[in-house]
Protein backbone atom coordinates (compact mmCIF):
# COMPACT_ATOMS: atom_id res chain seq x y z
CA UNK A 1 0.00 0.00 0.00
CA UNK A 2 1.29 3.05 -1.41
CA UNK A 3 1.66 6.34 0.49
CA UNK A 4 0.14 9.73 -0.88
CA UNK A 5 2.47 13.14 0.11
CA UNK A 6 -0.09 15.65 0.30
CA UNK A 7 2.28 18.47 0.89
CA UNK A 8 4.19 17.74 -2.86
CA UNK A 9 0.24 17.58 -4.90
CA UNK A 10 -0.12 21.50 -3.07
CA UNK A 11 3.16 22.34 -4.13
CA UNK A 12 2.50 21.66 -7.55
CA UNK A 13 -1.23 22.97 -8.17
CA UNK A 14 0.22 26.50 -6.69
CA UNK A 15 2.99 26.31 -9.71
CA UNK A 16 1.01 25.59 -12.00
CA UNK A 17 -1.72 28.12 -10.80
CA UNK A 18 0.84 31.00 -10.39
CA UNK A 19 2.36 29.73 -14.31
CA UNK A 20 -1.16 30.39 -15.53
CA UNK A 21 -1.89 34.17 -13.80
CA UNK A 22 1.85 34.81 -15.08
CA UNK A 23 0.85 34.24 -19.17
CA UNK A 24 -2.42 35.80 -18.70
CA UNK A 25 -0.89 39.28 -17.47
CA UNK A 26 1.99 38.71 -19.59
CA UNK A 27 -0.69 38.72 -22.61
CA UNK A 28 -2.30 41.69 -20.94
CA UNK A 29 0.71 43.83 -20.60
CA UNK A 30 1.79 42.98 -24.36
CA UNK A 31 -1.34 44.13 -25.69
CA UNK A 32 -1.24 47.36 -23.39
CA UNK A 33 1.85 47.81 -25.11
CA UNK A 34 0.57 47.43 -28.29
CA UNK A 35 -1.97 49.37 -28.53
CA UNK A 36 0.14 52.03 -26.39
CA UNK A 37 2.15 51.69 -29.62
CA UNK A 38 -0.54 52.22 -31.87
CA UNK A 39 -1.92 55.16 -30.66
CA UNK A 40 1.85 56.84 -30.46
CA UNK A 41 1.48 56.12 -34.28
CA UNK A 42 -1.61 57.17 -34.93
CA UNK A 43 -1.16 60.87 -33.20
CA UNK A 44 2.29 61.32 -34.88
CA UNK A 45 0.24 60.74 -38.44
CA UNK A 46 -2.63 62.47 -37.60
CA UNK A 47 -2.95 64.61 -40.86
CA UNK A 48 -4.77 68.15 -39.41
CA UNK A 49 -5.44 71.37 -41.69
CA UNK A 50 -4.15 74.13 -39.88
CA UNK A 51 -4.55 77.88 -40.76
CA UNK A 52 -1.49 80.29 -40.47
CA UNK A 53 -2.96 84.48 -40.17
CA UNK A 54 -0.30 85.79 -42.52
CA UNK A 55 -1.55 89.46 -42.59
CA UNK A 56 -4.66 91.55 -40.82
CA UNK A 57 -6.69 94.39 -42.57
CA UNK A 58 -9.28 97.12 -41.82
CA UNK A 59 -11.21 99.93 -43.43
CA UNK A 60 -9.10 102.04 -45.33
CA UNK A 61 -8.49 105.84 -45.38
CA UNK A 62 -8.54 108.28 -47.79
CA UNK A 63 -7.47 111.70 -49.12
CA UNK A 64 -9.65 114.18 -50.64
CA UNK A 65 -8.56 112.60 -54.18
CA UNK A 66 -9.28 109.30 -53.42
CA UNK A 67 -5.67 108.55 -53.05
CA UNK A 68 -5.21 105.61 -50.46
CA UNK A 69 -3.32 107.10 -47.12
CA UNK A 70 -3.55 103.51 -45.06
CA UNK A 71 -2.65 100.47 -47.54
CA UNK A 72 -0.84 102.44 -50.26
CA UNK A 73 2.59 100.56 -49.57
CA UNK A 74 2.54 97.33 -50.57
CA UNK A 75 4.52 94.58 -48.48
CA UNK A 76 5.80 91.58 -49.38
CA UNK A 77 5.67 88.14 -47.74
CA UNK A 78 7.39 84.86 -48.34
CA UNK A 79 5.92 81.68 -46.90
CA UNK A 80 8.41 78.98 -46.77
CA UNK A 81 7.82 74.99 -46.36
CA UNK A 82 10.44 73.20 -44.82
CA UNK A 83 11.82 71.24 -47.75
CA UNK A 84 15.30 70.44 -49.60
CA UNK A 85 15.11 73.58 -52.07
CA UNK A 86 13.75 76.07 -49.61
CA UNK A 87 17.12 75.31 -47.80
CA UNK A 88 18.84 76.08 -50.60
CA UNK A 89 16.67 79.23 -51.46
CA UNK A 90 17.17 80.96 -48.10
CA UNK A 91 20.83 81.53 -48.48
CA UNK A 92 19.97 84.91 -49.71
CA UNK A 93 18.37 85.78 -46.39
CA UNK A 94 19.64 88.29 -44.01
CA UNK A 95 17.99 86.24 -40.91
CA UNK A 96 18.97 83.36 -42.44
CA UNK A 97 19.94 81.45 -39.33
CA UNK A 98 17.02 82.16 -37.62
CA UNK A 99 14.75 80.79 -40.68
CA UNK A 100 16.51 77.57 -41.59
CA UNK A 101 16.24 76.66 -37.18
CA UNK A 102 12.39 76.62 -37.46
CA UNK A 103 12.46 74.94 -40.77
CA UNK A 104 14.42 72.53 -39.28
CA UNK A 105 11.79 72.20 -36.36
CA UNK A 106 9.30 71.08 -39.84
CA UNK A 107 7.74 74.33 -39.23
CA UNK A 108 6.23 76.75 -41.81
CA UNK A 109 8.38 79.87 -41.88
CA UNK A 110 6.95 83.42 -43.21
CA UNK A 111 9.34 86.52 -43.78
CA UNK A 112 9.29 89.65 -45.01
CA UNK A 113 11.23 90.00 -48.42
CA UNK A 114 12.03 93.33 -50.59
CA UNK A 115 9.98 92.44 -53.67
CA UNK A 116 7.79 90.04 -55.18
CA UNK A 117 10.01 88.02 -57.01
CA UNK A 118 12.43 87.96 -54.23
CA UNK A 119 12.09 83.90 -54.65
CA UNK A 120 10.72 81.76 -57.46
CA UNK A 121 7.63 80.74 -57.28
CA UNK A 122 7.05 77.16 -56.43
CA UNK A 123 5.49 74.81 -54.36
CA UNK A 124 7.71 75.09 -51.90
CA UNK A 125 7.86 79.06 -51.49
CA UNK A 126 4.89 81.04 -52.24
CA UNK A 127 5.13 84.96 -51.87
CA UNK A 128 1.93 87.11 -51.07
CA UNK A 129 1.23 90.88 -51.47
CA UNK A 130 0.03 92.28 -48.60
CA UNK A 131 -0.07 96.47 -47.44
CA UNK A 132 1.72 98.34 -44.88
CA UNK A 133 -1.20 99.82 -42.84
CA UNK A 134 1.16 103.43 -42.40
CA UNK A 135 3.35 105.29 -44.98
CA UNK A 136 5.78 105.56 -42.44
CA UNK A 137 4.89 108.61 -39.77
CA UNK A 138 2.79 110.55 -42.77
CA UNK A 139 -0.22 112.32 -40.86
CA UNK A 140 0.53 110.37 -37.19
CA UNK A 141 -1.54 112.97 -35.74
CA UNK A 142 -4.83 112.83 -37.98
CA UNK A 143 -4.69 108.87 -38.86
CA UNK A 144 -3.32 108.02 -35.70
CA UNK A 145 -2.74 104.10 -34.43
CA UNK A 146 -4.21 100.95 -33.77
CA UNK A 147 -3.36 98.40 -31.45
CA UNK A 148 -4.38 94.67 -31.90
CA UNK A 149 -6.27 95.80 -35.02
CA UNK A 150 -8.54 98.25 -33.00
CA UNK A 151 -8.18 102.07 -33.34
CA UNK A 152 -6.16 103.87 -30.34
CA UNK A 153 -6.07 107.41 -31.66
CA UNK A 154 -7.19 109.62 -34.39
CA UNK A 155 -9.32 109.11 -37.13
CA UNK A 156 -8.43 105.49 -36.04
CA UNK A 157 -9.83 105.75 -32.93
CA UNK A 158 -12.70 107.80 -33.81
CA UNK A 159 -13.87 106.10 -36.65
CA UNK A 160 -13.20 102.63 -35.20
CA UNK A 161 -16.55 101.42 -35.88
CA UNK A 162 -16.41 101.93 -39.27
CA UNK A 163 -13.32 100.82 -40.20
CA UNK A 164 -13.48 97.46 -38.08
CA UNK A 165 -16.73 96.65 -40.29
CA UNK A 166 -14.62 96.30 -42.87
CA UNK A 167 -11.72 94.32 -41.41
CA UNK A 168 -10.56 91.28 -43.26
CA UNK A 169 -7.44 89.00 -43.34
CA UNK A 170 -5.35 87.03 -45.61
CA UNK A 171 -3.98 83.12 -44.10
CA UNK A 172 -2.79 80.13 -45.30
CA UNK A 173 -3.91 76.72 -44.49
CA UNK A 174 -1.70 73.52 -44.92
CA UNK A 175 -1.23 70.03 -43.85
CA UNK A 176 0.88 69.14 -40.88
CA UNK A 177 0.98 66.74 -37.93
CA UNK A 178 0.08 67.11 -34.20
CA UNK A 179 3.37 68.46 -33.88
CA UNK A 180 3.04 71.21 -35.91
CA UNK A 181 5.47 69.91 -38.66
CA UNK A 182 4.45 70.66 -41.57
CA UNK A 183 3.21 67.41 -44.41
CA UNK A 184 5.11 67.80 -47.27
CA UNK A 185 3.42 66.62 -50.74
CA UNK A 186 -0.18 68.33 -49.36
CA UNK A 187 -1.25 71.57 -51.34
CA UNK A 188 -1.10 74.98 -49.30
CA UNK A 189 -4.28 76.71 -49.66
CA UNK A 190 -4.32 81.18 -49.58
CA UNK A 191 -7.32 82.22 -47.99
CA UNK A 192 -8.68 85.37 -48.27
CA UNK A 193 -11.37 86.77 -46.01
CA UNK A 194 -12.14 90.36 -47.36
CA UNK A 195 -8.63 91.31 -46.59
CA UNK A 196 -8.38 94.70 -48.16
CA UNK A 197 -11.39 95.54 -48.66
CA UNK A 198 -12.07 98.94 -50.45
CA UNK A 199 -14.76 100.90 -48.06
CA UNK A 200 -13.63 102.88 -45.74
CA UNK A 201 -13.29 107.29 -44.67
CA UNK A 202 -12.68 109.88 -47.09
CA UNK A 203 -10.63 112.58 -45.70
CA UNK A 204 -10.72 116.65 -46.69
CA UNK A 205 -6.82 115.91 -46.53
CA UNK A 206 -4.64 116.57 -49.81
CA UNK A 207 -2.01 113.87 -49.89
CA UNK A 208 0.61 115.96 -52.00
CA UNK A 209 -0.10 118.95 -49.67
CA UNK A 210 0.36 117.26 -46.40
CA UNK A 211 3.71 115.80 -47.61
CA UNK A 212 4.48 119.19 -48.59
CA UNK A 213 3.56 120.68 -45.38
CA UNK A 214 5.53 118.09 -43.32
CA UNK A 215 9.00 118.43 -45.45
CA UNK A 216 8.65 122.19 -44.72
CA UNK A 217 8.79 121.68 -40.92
CA UNK A 218 11.57 119.37 -41.24
CA UNK A 219 13.62 121.41 -43.29
CA UNK A 220 13.20 124.68 -41.25
CA UNK A 221 14.10 122.83 -37.45
CA UNK A 222 10.00 122.81 -36.13
CA UNK A 223 11.30 120.16 -33.67
CA UNK A 224 8.00 121.62 -31.56
CA UNK A 225 5.32 123.12 -33.35
CA UNK A 226 2.30 122.11 -35.97
CA UNK A 227 1.23 123.96 -39.46
CA UNK A 228 -2.26 123.96 -40.66
CA UNK A 229 -3.14 124.19 -44.40
CA UNK A 230 -6.86 125.50 -45.37
CA UNK A 231 -9.18 125.37 -48.60
CA UNK A 232 -10.44 129.68 -48.27
CA UNK A 233 -13.56 128.82 -49.92
CA UNK A 234 -14.82 126.00 -47.58
CA UNK A 235 -12.55 125.83 -44.72
CA UNK A 236 -11.87 122.39 -45.69
CA UNK A 237 -8.35 120.87 -43.16
CA UNK A 238 -5.97 120.13 -46.50
CA UNK A 239 -2.86 119.50 -44.59
CA UNK A 240 -2.50 119.34 -40.59
CA UNK A 241 1.06 118.16 -39.28
CA UNK A 242 2.52 118.51 -35.86
CA UNK A 243 5.79 118.01 -34.67
CA UNK A 244 7.01 115.63 -32.57
CA UNK A 245 5.46 112.84 -34.54
CA UNK A 246 4.31 109.69 -33.70
CA UNK A 247 6.62 107.28 -33.93
CA UNK A 248 3.79 104.11 -34.20
CA UNK A 249 6.52 101.75 -34.52
CA UNK A 250 7.97 102.60 -30.76
CA UNK A 251 4.50 103.97 -28.95
CA UNK A 252 6.65 103.24 -25.81
CA UNK A 253 9.66 105.21 -26.29
CA UNK A 254 6.96 108.09 -28.58
CA UNK A 255 5.46 108.53 -24.73
CA UNK A 256 8.96 109.20 -22.97
CA UNK A 257 9.57 112.08 -24.91
CA UNK A 258 9.91 114.94 -22.81
CA UNK A 259 7.98 117.33 -25.88
CA UNK A 260 4.52 115.21 -25.71
CA UNK A 261 4.48 113.77 -29.19
CA UNK A 262 0.93 112.83 -28.25
CA UNK A 263 -0.26 116.32 -28.24
CA UNK A 264 -1.87 117.27 -31.37
CA UNK A 265 -0.90 120.74 -31.40
CA UNK A 266 -2.85 121.98 -34.46
CA UNK A 267 -5.95 121.27 -32.48
CA UNK A 268 -4.51 122.91 -29.02
CA UNK A 269 -5.01 125.93 -27.11
CA UNK A 270 -1.87 128.40 -27.24
CA UNK A 271 -0.84 132.25 -26.78
CA UNK A 272 -1.63 134.19 -30.37
CA UNK A 273 0.21 137.43 -29.90
CA UNK A 274 -0.11 139.67 -32.63
CA UNK A 275 -1.75 137.60 -35.29
CA UNK A 276 -5.05 138.08 -33.36
CA UNK A 277 -4.48 141.57 -34.31
CA UNK A 278 -6.49 141.24 -37.42
CA UNK A 279 -9.76 140.18 -34.94
CA UNK A 280 -8.52 143.64 -33.40
CA UNK A 281 -8.75 145.26 -36.61
CA UNK A 282 -11.51 143.74 -38.28
CA UNK A 283 -13.48 145.22 -35.57
CA UNK A 284 -12.50 148.13 -35.05
CA UNK A 285 -13.46 148.44 -39.58
CA UNK A 286 -16.76 146.85 -38.26
CA UNK A 287 -17.65 149.64 -35.50
CA UNK A 288 -16.75 152.47 -36.79
CA UNK A 289 -13.38 152.97 -35.17
CA UNK A 290 -10.65 152.43 -37.43
CA UNK A 291 -9.39 156.17 -38.24
CA UNK A 292 -7.27 156.59 -34.98
CA UNK A 293 -4.11 157.96 -35.25
CA UNK A 294 -2.11 156.82 -32.77
CA UNK A 295 1.57 158.54 -31.59
CA UNK A 296 3.81 155.19 -30.34
CA UNK A 297 6.64 156.44 -28.22
CA UNK A 298 7.79 153.36 -27.66
CA UNK A 299 5.25 152.55 -24.39
CA UNK A 300 1.37 152.56 -23.30
CA UNK A 301 0.04 153.08 -19.80
CA UNK A 302 -3.32 151.50 -18.95
CA UNK A 303 -5.09 150.66 -15.62
CA UNK A 304 -1.59 151.08 -13.97
CA UNK A 305 -0.15 148.43 -16.21
CA UNK A 306 2.99 149.53 -18.90
CA UNK A 307 2.63 147.79 -22.38
CA UNK A 308 6.02 148.28 -24.18
CA UNK A 309 6.42 148.04 -27.57
CA UNK A 310 8.32 145.95 -30.27
CA UNK A 311 10.57 148.81 -31.36
CA UNK A 312 12.16 150.36 -27.97
CA UNK A 313 12.52 153.25 -28.95
CA UNK A 314 8.72 153.43 -30.72
CA UNK A 315 7.36 153.69 -34.06
CA UNK A 316 6.13 157.63 -34.24
CA UNK A 317 2.84 157.97 -35.59
CA UNK A 318 0.77 155.24 -36.43
CA UNK A 319 -2.63 154.53 -38.44
CA UNK A 320 -4.32 150.94 -38.49
CA UNK A 321 -2.37 150.02 -41.72
CA UNK A 322 1.45 151.02 -40.81
CA UNK A 323 0.19 149.93 -37.13
CA UNK A 324 -0.60 146.68 -38.68
CA UNK A 325 2.44 146.54 -40.49
CA UNK A 326 4.78 146.94 -38.00
CA UNK A 327 3.15 145.12 -35.44
CA UNK A 328 2.67 148.29 -33.01
CA UNK A 329 1.26 146.74 -29.73
CA UNK A 330 0.75 150.44 -28.44
CA UNK A 331 -2.01 151.37 -31.30
CA UNK A 332 -3.54 148.17 -30.79
CA UNK A 333 -4.11 148.25 -27.00
CA UNK A 334 -5.38 151.89 -27.87
CA UNK A 335 -7.60 151.26 -30.43
CA UNK A 336 -8.89 148.01 -28.97
CA UNK A 337 -9.96 150.52 -26.07
CA UNK A 338 -11.68 152.74 -28.49
CA UNK A 339 -13.97 149.91 -29.88
CA UNK A 340 -14.48 148.14 -26.61
CA UNK A 341 -13.73 144.95 -24.33
CA UNK A 342 -18.02 143.78 -25.82
CA UNK A 343 -17.65 144.37 -29.39
CA UNK A 344 -14.31 142.90 -29.12
CA UNK A 345 -15.55 139.44 -28.29
CA UNK A 346 -18.61 139.58 -30.52
CA UNK A 347 -16.63 139.83 -33.38
CA UNK A 348 -13.92 137.50 -32.06
CA UNK A 349 -16.99 134.99 -31.56
CA UNK A 350 -18.41 135.35 -34.67
CA UNK A 351 -14.77 134.19 -36.26
CA UNK A 352 -15.20 131.02 -33.99
CA UNK A 353 -13.18 131.74 -31.26
CA UNK A 354 -13.80 130.03 -28.19
CA UNK A 355 -15.62 127.22 -29.88
CA UNK A 356 -14.42 123.80 -30.29
CA UNK A 357 -14.41 121.77 -34.23
CA UNK A 358 -16.34 119.19 -34.33
CA UNK A 359 -15.52 116.26 -36.72
CA UNK A 360 -17.57 113.57 -35.77
CA UNK A 361 -18.23 110.72 -33.86
CA UNK A 362 -16.97 111.98 -30.50
CA UNK A 363 -13.83 114.12 -32.04
CA UNK A 364 -13.73 117.60 -30.68
CA UNK A 365 -10.39 120.18 -30.90
CA UNK A 366 -9.53 122.21 -27.62
CA UNK A 367 -12.02 125.40 -27.86
CA UNK A 368 -9.38 127.41 -26.65
CA UNK A 369 -10.27 130.16 -24.77
CA UNK A 370 -11.93 134.15 -24.84
CA UNK A 371 -12.47 136.31 -21.62
CA UNK A 372 -15.62 136.83 -19.89
CA UNK A 373 -16.95 139.99 -20.39
CA UNK A 374 -16.79 140.49 -16.89
CA UNK A 375 -12.91 139.48 -17.07
CA UNK A 376 -12.67 143.12 -19.40
CA UNK A 377 -12.95 145.58 -16.64
CA UNK A 378 -10.13 147.72 -17.09
CA UNK A 379 -8.21 149.39 -19.88
CA UNK A 380 -5.43 146.98 -19.34
CA UNK A 381 -7.27 143.76 -19.61
CA UNK A 382 -9.18 145.00 -23.15
CA UNK A 383 -5.99 146.03 -24.33
CA UNK A 384 -4.34 142.96 -23.50
CA UNK A 385 -7.00 140.82 -25.55
CA UNK A 386 -6.42 143.85 -28.43
CA UNK A 387 -2.81 142.29 -29.24
CA UNK A 388 -3.67 138.82 -28.45
CA UNK A 389 -2.51 138.81 -25.10
CA UNK A 390 -3.60 137.46 -21.44
CA UNK A 391 -6.29 135.05 -20.56
CA UNK A 392 -6.33 134.13 -24.86
CA UNK A 393 -5.76 130.84 -25.78
CA UNK A 394 -6.30 129.86 -29.47
CA UNK A 395 -5.80 126.59 -31.35
CA UNK A 396 -3.68 127.14 -34.53
CA UNK A 397 -6.87 125.86 -36.36
CA UNK A 398 -8.94 128.39 -35.12
CA UNK A 399 -6.24 131.48 -36.03
CA UNK A 400 -5.81 130.03 -39.98
CA UNK A 401 -9.80 129.83 -40.15
CA UNK A 402 -10.32 133.74 -39.02
CA UNK A 403 -8.08 134.05 -41.76
CA UNK A 404 -9.37 131.93 -44.27
CA UNK A 405 -13.01 134.24 -43.27
CA UNK A 406 -10.65 137.41 -43.92
CA UNK A 407 -9.54 135.71 -47.33
CA UNK A 408 -13.07 134.73 -48.57
CA UNK A 409 -14.76 137.97 -48.72
CA UNK A 410 -16.50 137.44 -44.81
CA UNK A 411 -18.21 134.45 -44.94
CA UNK A 412 -17.37 131.51 -42.05
CA UNK A 413 -17.09 128.08 -42.13
CA UNK A 414 -16.53 125.70 -39.61
CA UNK A 415 -13.48 123.47 -40.33
CA UNK A 416 -13.74 120.18 -41.87
CA UNK A 417 -11.60 117.00 -41.84
CA UNK A 418 -14.01 114.32 -42.98
CA UNK A 419 -15.31 114.90 -46.41
CA UNK A 420 -17.03 111.16 -46.43
CA UNK A 421 -17.21 107.65 -47.04
CA UNK A 422 -16.78 104.64 -49.87
CA UNK A 423 -17.93 101.33 -50.36
CA UNK A 424 -16.21 98.59 -51.27
CA UNK A 425 -16.62 99.47 -55.05
CA UNK A 426 -14.84 103.00 -53.72
CA UNK A 427 -17.81 105.24 -54.62
CA UNK A 428 -18.26 107.98 -52.49
CA UNK A 429 -21.08 109.20 -50.02
CA UNK A 430 -20.37 112.94 -49.38
CA UNK A 431 -21.45 114.08 -45.55
CA UNK A 432 -19.38 116.97 -45.59
CA UNK A 433 -22.99 119.45 -45.95
CA UNK A 434 -22.31 122.83 -44.03
CA UNK A 435 -23.81 126.22 -44.54
CA UNK A 436 -21.59 129.69 -44.58
CA UNK A 437 -22.50 132.70 -42.69
CA UNK A 438 -21.61 136.14 -42.80
CA UNK A 439 -19.63 137.62 -40.69
CA UNK A 440 -17.37 140.05 -41.85
CA UNK A 441 -18.00 142.87 -44.73
CA UNK A 442 -16.72 142.43 -48.06
CA UNK A 443 -15.86 146.17 -47.57
CA UNK A 444 -13.40 145.24 -44.67
CA UNK A 445 -12.34 141.85 -45.49
CA UNK A 446 -11.10 144.12 -48.73
CA UNK A 447 -9.10 146.17 -46.57
CA UNK A 448 -7.71 143.87 -44.36
CA UNK A 449 -6.24 142.09 -47.05
CA UNK A 450 -4.80 145.55 -48.34
CA UNK A 451 -3.16 145.77 -45.20
CA UNK A 452 -1.67 142.23 -44.83
CA UNK A 453 -0.36 142.86 -48.45
CA UNK A 454 1.78 145.51 -46.88
CA UNK A 455 2.88 143.58 -44.02
CA UNK A 456 4.60 141.07 -46.74
CA UNK A 457 6.10 143.45 -49.16
CA UNK A 458 7.28 145.91 -46.62
CA UNK A 459 6.37 144.83 -42.54
CA UNK A 460 7.40 142.36 -40.51
CA UNK A 461 6.34 139.48 -43.07
CA UNK A 462 9.11 140.05 -45.59
CA UNK A 463 10.59 136.80 -44.94
CA UNK A 464 7.29 135.20 -46.62
CA UNK A 465 7.82 137.19 -49.60
CA UNK A 466 8.00 135.29 -52.76
CA UNK A 467 8.87 136.48 -56.93
CA UNK A 468 6.18 133.85 -58.11
CA UNK A 469 2.87 135.38 -56.65
CA UNK A 470 1.53 138.42 -54.02
CA UNK A 471 0.61 136.88 -50.52
CA UNK A 472 -0.78 138.10 -46.97
CA UNK A 473 0.20 137.71 -43.68
CA UNK A 474 0.59 138.09 -40.16
CA UNK A 475 3.79 137.31 -37.81
CA UNK A 476 3.79 136.90 -34.06
CA UNK A 477 6.25 136.23 -30.77
CA UNK A 478 3.36 135.37 -28.28
CA UNK A 479 4.16 135.48 -24.16
CA UNK A 480 3.75 132.19 -23.25
CA UNK A 481 3.28 132.74 -19.19
CA UNK A 482 5.67 129.98 -19.08
CA UNK A 483 9.16 129.73 -18.31
CA UNK A 484 12.56 127.85 -19.02
CA UNK A 485 14.86 126.68 -16.00
CA UNK A 486 16.78 129.58 -16.08
CA UNK A 487 13.61 132.15 -15.68
CA UNK A 488 13.16 133.00 -18.74
CA UNK A 489 9.87 133.17 -20.53
CA UNK A 490 9.20 130.97 -23.14
CA UNK A 491 7.47 132.44 -26.45
CA UNK A 492 6.05 131.07 -29.45
CA UNK A 493 6.28 132.22 -33.10
CA UNK A 494 3.64 132.98 -35.54
CA UNK A 495 2.89 133.28 -38.88
CA UNK A 496 -0.49 133.13 -41.17
CA UNK A 497 -0.70 134.02 -44.31
CA UNK A 498 -3.19 133.66 -47.43
CA UNK A 499 -2.20 133.69 -51.25
CA UNK A 500 -2.83 134.28 -54.04
CA UNK A 501 -3.49 137.72 -52.93
CA UNK A 502 -5.73 138.49 -56.00
CA UNK A 503 -7.89 135.35 -55.54
CA UNK A 504 -6.85 133.54 -52.26
CA UNK A 505 -7.34 129.46 -52.20
CA UNK A 506 -4.89 128.55 -49.06
CA UNK A 507 -4.23 129.78 -45.69
CA UNK A 508 -1.13 128.24 -44.09
CA UNK A 509 -0.71 128.68 -40.30
CA UNK A 510 2.93 127.70 -38.98
CA UNK A 511 3.42 127.97 -35.00
CA UNK A 512 7.16 126.87 -33.35
CA UNK A 513 7.09 126.53 -29.88
CA UNK A 514 9.72 128.58 -27.79
CA UNK A 515 10.69 130.46 -31.16
CA UNK A 516 12.29 133.65 -31.83
CA UNK A 517 10.27 135.26 -34.07
CA UNK A 518 7.57 134.98 -36.47
CA UNK A 519 9.52 136.73 -39.04
CA UNK A 520 12.40 134.38 -38.20
CA UNK A 521 10.67 130.99 -37.46
CA UNK A 522 7.68 130.68 -39.32
CA UNK A 523 7.81 132.91 -42.00
CA UNK A 524 10.03 131.21 -44.43
CA UNK A 525 8.03 127.77 -43.87
CA UNK A 526 5.09 129.87 -45.23
CA UNK A 527 7.13 130.79 -47.77
CA UNK A 528 8.28 127.00 -48.85
CA UNK A 529 4.60 125.36 -48.23
CA UNK A 530 3.15 128.51 -50.58
CA UNK A 531 5.79 127.87 -53.24
CA UNK A 532 5.81 124.27 -53.41
CA UNK A 533 2.38 124.07 -53.45
CA UNK A 534 1.96 126.54 -56.28
CA UNK A 535 4.57 124.65 -58.39
CA UNK A 536 2.78 121.52 -57.68
CA UNK A 537 -0.60 123.49 -58.87
CA UNK A 538 1.22 123.62 -62.05
CA UNK A 539 2.63 121.09 -62.57
CA UNK A 540 -0.75 119.07 -62.39
CA UNK A 541 -2.32 121.72 -64.88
Amino acid sequence: MSTINIGDKMKKRIISLALVLFLIFSSLSFRIYLLSVKNIYSVSTTNTLKTNTIALSRGNVYDRNLKRITNSKEKYIACIKPTAKSFVEIERLLNKTQVETELKKGHLVTVTVPDADYFKESNDILTLTTFERYEGNLLSHILGYCKANKGEYGIEKYYDSILTKASGSISLKYHCDALGRVLNGEPTEVYNDNYNNASGVVLTIDKDIQKILENALINHNIEVGCGVVLDVETSDILACASLPVIDRTNLEETLKNENSPFINRAFSGYSVGSVFKIVTAASALENGASDLIYECNGSIKKSDNTFNCNKKDGHGEMDLKSALTYSCNPYFIELSCNVGGEKLLKTAQSLGFNSPTNFGNGYFTDKGNLPEREELNSSASIGNLGFGQGSLLATPLQIANCYATVANGGNYNEPSLIKGFVDEDEKLTSSNKKTSKRVLKTETCNILKEYLLNVVTTGTGKPAFTSLFLSCGKTATAESGQYDKNGVEISHSWYVGFFPYENPQYVICIMKENGVSGSSDCAPVFKEVAEDIYIHNRMQS
